[in-house]
């Protein structure tokens, strides 16, 4: 995410850096995944008594404290994978937040993006033995395939 945005030129500065100082989780406000029970979302009706194995407790660190999973996969569970990119205005626009991240953000840059509040890409996946099976793999992902989805 922070690789990307600094191609973007929206972040500047070196990439493990900006990670170090939260600078992605300004646009990357949660976790890259849940668990999926019978449904999509009901598993984080739950919590962290479902997303999070005993003994881990949710941090208080910008960046991570939305984080919805902290556990060790097993087989048959199933998880999304879903990194995205959002503009929250209450904390893009929050002052101390500007403070902070003032010489990191291309505050310029980014007001050409204000239409895109958010993009994801989701997968949805099932842990095996072997490894995973990636459930969602036929759908397309490609700009130009959606497009033509919408059109």
């Amino acid at each position: 995410m922070a690789e990307g945005l600094v191609d973007l030129g929206i972040l500047r500065g070196n990439v493990e850096d900006l990670v170090e100082m939260d600078a992605h989780a300004l646009f990357f406000v949660h976790g890259i995944g849940h668990l999926i029970g019978l449904d999509v979302h009901d598993m984080e009706d739950l919590g962290d008594l479902a997303g999070y194995q005993e003994g881990r407790v949710r941090s208080s660190r910008f960046g991570l404290e939305f984080l919805r999973l902290n556990r060790v996969l097993q087989v048959g569970m199933l998880v999304s994978i879903e990194p995205g990119f959002y503009q929250v205005p209450a904390i893009l626009n929050n002052p101390e937040t500007r403070t902070k991240y003032n010489d990191t953000v291309n505050w310029e840059k980014l007001s050409k993006f204000t239409d895109v509040r958010g993009i994801r890409i989701e997968d949805d996946i099932v842990v095996t033995e072997g490894g995973r099976e990636v459930l969602t793999a036929k759908l397309p992902t490609k700009a130009s395939e959606i497009e033509g989805l919408v059109r």
